[in-house]
């Protein structure tokens, strides 16, 4: 996810730009450069917006460090910070998907005899 996507969702949560500057304790216009991606934040802020939005630490400081970084190497390596999460979060999908649609295994503990007289009734 880009860094713009970060700071809109702790903006939504903080209600104005001004304001999720303030519980991150840094000028707002520091935040609409990053926002525009003119720069990217210092680490503790990264981590500060991370815990205020509930995302991953490492994706928010990478995210804030391809900002600005021309690498194309250290690119690859910022990136790779984001597949680990996307794949997990397409494992767990994946997952609860399949145990949504998989029916439960309806009377397995009724013993056979037992299932025979329950049609007869």
């Amino acid at each position: 996810m880009e860094m713009k996507k970060y700071i809109e969702i702790g903006e939504k949560k903080a209600g104005k730009q001004k304001d999720l500057a303030s519980i991150l304790a840094i000028k707002d216009n520091y935040l609409r450069n990053a926002k525009s991606g003119r720069s990217g934040l210092p680490i503790e802020v990264c981590i500060k917006l991370a815990d205020y939005i509930n995302e991953d630490r490492l994706e928010i400081i990478a995210a804030s460090n391809l900002v600005t970084e021309k690498n194309e190497e250290k690119r690859s390596i910022l990136k790779s910070c984001f597949k680990y999460t996307s794949k997990a979060a397409s494992i767990a999908l994946l997952i609860g998907g399949i145990s949504i649609m998989s029916p439960p295994p309806a009377n397995a503990a009724i013993s056979p005899s037992l299932k025979h007289s329950l049609y007869i009734m």
